[in-house]
């Protein structure tokens, strides 16, 4: 088949990346494969290359485009003067590319080729390409009997499509049909009532329509799940795409990580700690590289990178080997990123220098016991980020050679996701090397290395997720970011079907009878916040002495009782449980036998969610009883309560008392029993629940400024209401005086949190 190649650029970034295009075009591409070139902005630069199957093109004297551009001049990303440009907003900057392609096709028609191929002119070809090559990505389709109308980059996880390669048969009448459907969208301004200017979201767009009308297409990277579909394409292995990071500016990692992706952690470490000398072991296709030496960037004028892989030496026996199921990327098109990259930086005045090594980390990183090697290339790492091959075998190796490194992340720390689901033991190199060898939740060793597990939102393919360890060695570095204070994230469900808790709100609003939480008007009284921890028992007479200055006490179920027992009358009591009132609570206690005698001054804050055996025995025993709706996803699907006042805190009893009083109009709170944890160490730590799995999680919370860690043995329930009370200390806007009491988990974060009550009026405004 013949073929036509199309780009475009604007002249004024031939040196950024017109130049290299066209350059690598001229190398590595067959003679006989003509290439379109359409640059806004002449003249063209003196030193353009000249060749036989290359063809310029001024793409300004298009007359369709320059009245896009001077009708619609105003849609340029900046709408709102005063706001960050906005990409998807920027029709000028996009529809030069619909314009050259649309030129490009009837002149590659009428020039007898089969296939027009647009190619992003910020490319670089590196291995030769062949007609072969082209041939077999854009044969016959084998279950149709027909070729494709045309081939694309899909992306699953992306707003659109990759639109850096597109293929457009030529020969196709329904091609032609789509072509100029494209640029028309553009010349009638229809593209303006779409909510995005971008030409691959409206390619999509188009491209859906015509599918449903018998258009065939070849989706090229079906499996791609993120943005780099041109590296899995059949060219892949043949040219680099040099966008985003590996052309450009640089990225802040700093404030709160919000999608809880475990890169983003990884390149906060190295701006946080200001590293300058990064060294990768599983450089892969360089994107984590890049992003890496953009934070080091951040915070120095000179960075450093070693990057260590098998690269294309890889093969199915070391895939195999090292549990390894990504596609693997050649060492050239790595070196050309990083070498782009240099270059971006160097406008700036900033310096990059790199070394690839290309083979076994178990060989290759023998060089870090040669200071005469490591000082000729630069190999100094003050920082390295772990994630080469995954048998225990290589992960043990790296690591040893690793170890005095003052800064360490490893990848790959599994833990179970919400259906308990974990990758395989084999999977779990990096586990057992922080759990067995390193001393697994201890995470300050004998020779002061700090650890740390740094917990992310990614996901693995069949189940559970996947997260960073981190290992400070140098004692200098005084304080770790700011990521978890506990190690382990617990994602509670409800704990009955949803459709028990909608027949219990139903049947609760009966008895409740219109006598609900109402929100009230913030006021100075002095909530007492009463949980069951162990050290409760502790601080009773706390409790009495501000009861008895006029604070209201509120309590939760299992504290409902010893409170009583103490002469101390609860004012309110918040009770929240939907599961079976008969029942044993986690804490092996019936949940009637807490509620068994109710008090007549005491108010019962009953959710509507809650169990309505509760609420016909409280009603049964005369109980005050005052309703509230609690925020969870089975109420969220009640019509009948749209509208209503829906009360946030936490997935227990305790916190959902900090927002029913909040609700009240209460600001200020003494926390009492939320220890989260047991009282040292349980005698049977290795104890069972009622489903079979392991009852006590060990886990530990640092305090940044004294380097000491205080290790706790809580439960999974537990340790949700810790993190329940953590995200209330790090929500912005927090209106609340807080005073927590005791010991145990929740203490400790509040200590090592350093929260601040809010100032008095006459404090802030006269000093």
């Amino acid at each position: 088949m013949k073929y036509t190649i199309v780009t475009s650029f604007p002249v004024s970034q031939w040196e950024t990346y017109g130049e290299k295009f066209l350059n690598s075009y001229i190398e590595f591409w067959p003679k006989d494969i003509e290439l379109l070139v359409y640059c806004d902005g002449y003249p063209l630069p003196d030193d353009i290359p000249k060749a036989d199957n290359i063809k310029y093109f001024d793409l300004l004297e298009n007359d369709d485009l320059l009245e896009f551009k001077e009708r619609n001049k105003q849609f340029n990303g900046k709408q709102n003067p005063n706001g960050a440009y906005n990409f998807y907003e920027d029709a000028i900057k996009f529809c030069h590319k619909v314009y050259a392609q649309h030129m490009a096709f009837y002149e590659a028609k009428h020039n007898g080729s089969d296939w027009l191929i647009w190619l992003d002119a910020d490319s670089v070809t590196y291995n030769p390409i062949t007609i072969e090559l082209l041939d077999e990505a854009h044969k016959i389709d084998e279950e149709l009997g027909e070729l494709p109308d045309l081939t694309f980059l899909g992306r699953k996880n992306a707003y659109a499509t990759c639109s850096s390669y597109i293929g457009y048969c030529t020969t196709s009448p329904v091609t032609q049909v789509f072509m100029e459907d494209f640029v028309n969208y553009y010349n009638s301004d229809e593209i303006l009532a779409l909510r995005s200017f971008a030409d691959n979201f409206v390619f999509d767009r188009l491209r859906t329509l015509h599918e449903v009308h018998g258009m065939v297409t070849r989706d090229f990277t079906p499996d791609c799940n993120d943005l780099d579909a041109f590296e899995l394409s059949p060219l892949g292995n043949h040219i680099v795409h040099l966008k985003g990071n590996k052309k450009y500016g640089s990225t802040q990692y700093v404030g709160k990580n919000i999608d809880g992706t475990r890169y983003h952690d990884l390149c906060r470490t190295v701006q946080h700690y200001k590293r300058k000398n990064i060294l990768e072991i599983g450089t892969w296709n360089g994107e984590t590289a890049c992003s890496m030496i953009q934070a080091a960037f951040n915070e120095s004028d000179e960075v450093h990178y070693t990057g260590v892989d098998l690269f294309e030496d890889a093969s199915n026996e070391t895939d195999e080997k090292e549990f390894n199921i990504k596609k693997h990327h050649t060492q050239k098109s790595v070196e050309l990123k990083l070498t782009a990259m240099a270059e971006s930086y160097a406008k700036l005045d900033k310096t990059l220098t790199f070394y690839l090594m290309k083979g076994d980390s178990k060989e290759k990183l023998k060089i870090l016991k040669d200071p005469a090697l490591c000082k000729t290339y630069n190999i100094q790492p003050d920082f390295v980020f772990i994630d080469g091959g995954h048998s225990e075998e290589t992960v043990l190796s790296d690591y040893e050679f690793c170890k005095d490194i003052p800064v360490i992340i490893m990848d790959d720390y599994y833990t179970q996701d919400e259906e308990n689901k974990i990758p395989g033991i084999e999977f779990q190199g990096t586990n057992r090397l922080f759990n067995d060898t390193l001393g697994g939740t201890d995470r300050i060793g004998k020779d002061g290395q700090r650890r740390l597990i740094i917990a992310s939102n990614d996901r693995v393919a069949h189940g559970g997720h996947v997260n960073l360890v981190l290992i400070v060695n140098d004692p200098t570095l005084k304080e770790l970011p700011e990521f978890h204070r506990v190690p382990i994230q617990v994602k509670p469900r409800d704990c009955v079907p949803p459709d028990n808790i909608q027949d219990n709100v139903t049947d609760n609003l009966k008895i409740f009878d219109g006598k609900m939480v109402e929100r009230k008007h913030w006021h100075q009284g002095e909530a007492i916040i009463v949980s069951a921890g162990p050290s409760m028992l502790d601080d009773i007479e706390k409790i009495r002495e501000l009861q008895k200055k006029g604070g209201k006490v509120v309590c939760v179920k299992h504290s409902h009782n010893t409170l009583i027992e103490n002469g101390i009358i609860p004012w309110g009591c918040v009770i929240l449980d939907p599961r079976p009132f008969e029942g044993k609570s986690t804490h092996g206690i019936v949940r009637k036998e807490l509620l068994k005698n109710p008090h007549k001054d005491t108010y019962y804050f009953v959710a509507s969610m809650t169990n309505v055996d509760v609420t016909k025995y409280l009603h049964k025993k005369k109980a005050n009883i005052v309703g509230w709706h609690a925020y969870t996803g089975a109420l969220l699907e009640l019509s009948e309560l749209e509208g209503q006042q829906l009360i946030t805190g936490g997935t227990c009893s305790a916190m959902r008392s900090v927002g029913v009083m909040h609700t009240l109009g209460f600001r200020s709170f003494h926390i009492f029993g939320m220890d989260c944890a047991a009282d040292g160490k349980p005698d049977d730590a290795e104890e069972v629940d009622l489903y079979g799995k392991q009852k006590w999680i060990k886990t530990g919370i640092l305090n940044e400024e004294t380097n000491e860690e205080h290790v706790f043995y809580t439960t999974g329930e537990l340790l949700a209401l810790a993190q329940d009370f953590e995200a209330l200390l790090q929500k912005e806007g927090t209106d609340m005086d807080l005073y927590v009491y005791g010991r145990g988990m929740v203490p400790t974060i509040f200590d090592t949190a350093n929260y601040t009550n809010l100032p008095d009026f006459e404090e802030n405004l006269y000093g």
